[in-house]
């Protein structure tokens, strides 16, 4: 399996990722539209927590199919994974649906919305499950090198989402059909999140409908030595996972709430509103991010069991952080455009986290490459006990941080830790599964892009857009594109070797 085949799949798992996040990325303007800075914040807030939950839901299942599915024994691999998350999926939802009550009543339940609207509840459980049971099918499409199928399916659960989103809070509202659907814990006033988060189940629900004639084709046979080799394998991946999360989204679900000073609950909602919105600025790496790891996954178990893979390991790491690079500078140079998403002029304060919360995403996307050592080692226990510290750490310097900079110390302590994340990765990496990675080269790219960024903002603080760094001014896009358009070249120069060898943009550079 080669690197052209490794950007192949990156590209269809791409496309239908990055196709639909700026899909559901065009909803946001709907919602700032929409909803109140508060209720923006109360869904931010319950979405946070929902990554959690699905970590748990699939402890590490996913990873475990990937490590043990071979030729041989992949039928009894898929079936042993998806009966075990079937019965464990099941189990878990009635639980949760049991105890609604107290956990909508509780300060997590009034922090999202949630008290007194167990149907809310009940929305998210069910969306929860959805996708905890097509984590297998859709890792099995992986494995089996079936990129469109995968990317036709995963559109076709967020064009669903999209489209009954556009139906509840658009079309029906402006109808004499709206009251059919009226219901006391969704009214078509500033209260629309019961119908965002019906939409979104219906959409989770509609893929697991799609996978159906898949899953149906399973032997349904469950070895009960391999699952407890597969578990074991798994467990210490549910603390990575979470412990990562943490870092990921714990800002959003606790440590704002907790550490912002004062005690006006709805204040601290359009606070966190305002954070999560411009937080999905950095969507660009984020969704890049994803798409390498759907792609990377699969290519490193197999590459591992051929000749020399460190040595590709680092060549993809290298190309992985000039591509992280260039998506950097690409959002941050040009914030004065990328703030019409945000519609409404009370979010454009937060846009200063932008930068600082691409940088984190940078440190995030090359911890995720790193963490192969320790896969391919069996040293998933490790792999915990490094985001354990990392998630220790977020929780002091949110902490110390979010009462003196407000939402500014949250997405600095996000940067900061995923900083440490990724420096002990790295380390211990080396240690015990040594890879040639370019460092000289890689910390020449990242501190290029840094200090292009903060030369071209203090340019735009002092002459171009004085008072006003965001305004939308015709000679603050010329110099934007100028600094972007050099560092490309200076990119295309130090790796015009590694750029002709590509596919696809191979034979342009090579012209250079």
């Amino acid at each position: 399996m080669s690197i052209k085949s490794l950007a192949g799949q990156t590209i269809y798992y791409g496309f239908s990722n990055i196709a639909s996040k700026l899909l559901n990325y065009f909803l946001t303007p709907l919602y700032l539209e929409v909803m109140a800075q508060a209720y923006y914040g109360e869904m931010s807030t319950v979405y946070a927590y929902v990554p959690f939950m699905n970590i748990i839901l699939t402890y590490g299942m996913e990873t475990a199919f990937f490590r043990f599915a071979k030729k041989e024994n992949s039928q009894t691999v898929l079936s042993t994974s998806t009966i075990s998350l079937l019965f464990s999926t099941i189990s878990f939802t009635i639980l949760l649906l049991l105890f609604r009550g107290p956990i909508t009543n509780s300060y997590i339940g009034e922090l999202g919305g949630l008290t007194g609207r167990p149907g809310f509840f009940t929305f998210l459980v069910l969306i929860m499950a959805f996708d905890a049971l097509t984590a297998i099918p859709f890792a099995q499409l992986r494995l089996e090198n079936k990129p469109v199928r995968y990317a036709v399916i995963r559109l076709a659960g967020i064009l669903t989402t999209i489209g009954f989103n556009i139906l509840f809070l658009v079309i029906l509202p402006k109808t004499s059909l709206s009251g059919l659907i009226g219901h006391s814990e969704m009214t078509m006033g500033n209260d629309q999140l019961g119908f965002v988060y019906l939409s979104n189940m219906l959409g989770s629900g509609v893929t697991l409908l799609l996978f159906l004639p898949q899953m149906l084709r399973i032997s349904w046979k469950f070895d009960t030595a391999l699952w407890k080799q597969m578990l074991n394998y798994a467990v210490p991946l549910i603390f990575f996972g979470m412990a990562g999360m943490v870092n990921e989204t714990f800002d959003r679900a606790w440590f704002l709430p907790q550490f912002l000073p004062g005690d006006n609950l709805t204040e601290k909602k359009e606070l966190i509103g305002i954070y999560a919105a411009n937080y999905k600025l950095a969507i660009l790496i984020t969704m890049f991010i994803q798409a390498f790891k759907l792609g990377a996954e699969p290519f490193f178990f197999k590459q591992a069991e051929g000749k020399d893979p460190q040595k590709m390991y680092a060549r993809i790491m290298k190309l992985f952080v000039v591509l992280l690079c260039m998506m950097f500078l690409f959002v941050s140079l040009y914030l004065n455009v990328w703030k019409i998403f945000l519609r409404r002029p009370e979010y454009y304060p937060g846009m200063a986290i932008v930068p600082v919360l691409l940088l984190a995403n940078m440190f995030l996307g090359i911890y995720y490459n790193l963490t192969i050592w320790f896969k391919l080692t069996d040293r998933t226990k490790t792999g915990a006990m490094i985001t354990i510290v990392t998630a220790a750490m977020a929780f002091l310097l949110n902490w110390w941080w979010i009462p003196i900079f407000g939402y500014f110390g949250a997405a600095l302590a996000t940067m900061v830790c995923y900083f440490i994340q990724m420096a002990i990765c790295y380390l211990l990496g080396q240690k015990y599964y040594p890879v040639p990675y370019h460092l000289p080269r890689i910390l020449t790219y990242i501190g290029g892009a840094v200090v292009t960024y903060y030369i071209y903002e203090l340019l735009n603080r002092t002459l171009l857009s004085p008072g006003n760094i965001y305004a939308l001014k015709p000679a603050s896009l010329i110099v934007a594109t100028v600094f972007f358009g050099a560092y490309i070249w200076f990119l295309l120069k130090m790796e015009k070797k590694e750029f002709s060898r590509l596919p696809f943009v191979g034979r342009y550079v090579a012209k250079l």
